[in-house]
């Protein structure tokens, strides 16, 4: 019985304590509410940069590629004009 009367009179002492502590971890709270939605701002822009790179990059990998096509295709053409230009020779000269 002693020790529970004990108790009892450290309970007014431990109230003060209880809400600073409350008012601590409800502040820690806001403040890591606060962090986490700028860190989410900053994810994002990483992430949108991160995702104009790999476009930029498949562009320019179009690019090349679209340009090795064209040449290819420049030099078919001309196999062909010259074959072309052959079969008519020997048809009208030969």
């Amino acid at each position: 019985m002693r020790a529970s009367m004990k108790a009892t009179k450290f309970i007014p002492a431990f109230i003060p304590v209880v809400l600073e502590l409350f008012s601590i971890v409800k502040r820690n709270a806001k403040h890591d509410q606060n962090i986490r939605k700028k860190d989410r701002t900053a994810e994002k822009i990483g992430s949108l940069e991160h995702l104009l790179v790999r476009l930029e990059k498949k562009v320019q990998q179009n690019r090349e590629i679209y340009i090795k096509s064209f040449n290819k295709i420049k030099i078919w053409l001309a196999i062909n004009s010259l074959l072309l230009i052959a079969i008519l020779v020997k048809l009208f000269i030969g």
